[in-house]
């Protein structure tokens, strides 16, 4: 083994931790969507967050649940945009109001993306650092 081992764990590990908070939110995604309730909401306005060097702007929903009590909290939109008065679907979880989600399939799409992503960096890397050995006779 090289001395130099380190520098390929880094990816592998990278990989590997990408992979695991991909599956966290395509699963909390998942279940959102199989027993959550469907709902309207509309676009009140928008929370900004820092993440990086760039503010990323989170919509503002407001929705009435089935009890008729109204929620109003900020959701991810990934990469789309929605102003303010905009009619959008909501997914949250009758028990939970701050589990809510808009009704789009792109976070999931998103979350699984990645987490293939990761999974193929932790794979190719741990491949990668077997070659020499095998190739070579190290």
């Amino acid at each position: 083994m090289s001395n130099l081992w380190f520098l390929a764990a880094i990816p592998f590990l990278g990989g590997l931790a990408l992979m695991a908070r991909q599956a966290e939110v395509a699963i909390t995604e998942t279940v959102l969507r199989r027993l959550g309730r469907r709902t309207e909401g509309v676009v009140t306005g928008h929370l900004t967050s820092r993440s990086g060097a760039d503010p990323y702007r989170h919509p503002t929903v407001r929705w009435t649940d089935e009890k008729g009590t109204e929620h109003e909290h900020a959701v991810a939109a990934g990469s789309r945009r929605f102003a303010e008065g905009n009619v959008v679907g909501v997914i949250h979880n009758p028990g939970a109001p701050d589990t809510v989600a808009l009704d789009t399939s792109e976070r999931y799409k998103t979350a699984v993306f990645g987490l293939w992503l990761g999974a193929l960096t932790a794979v190719l890397i741990r491949i990668a650092t077997l070659l020499p050995e095998y190739r070579y006779g190290y």
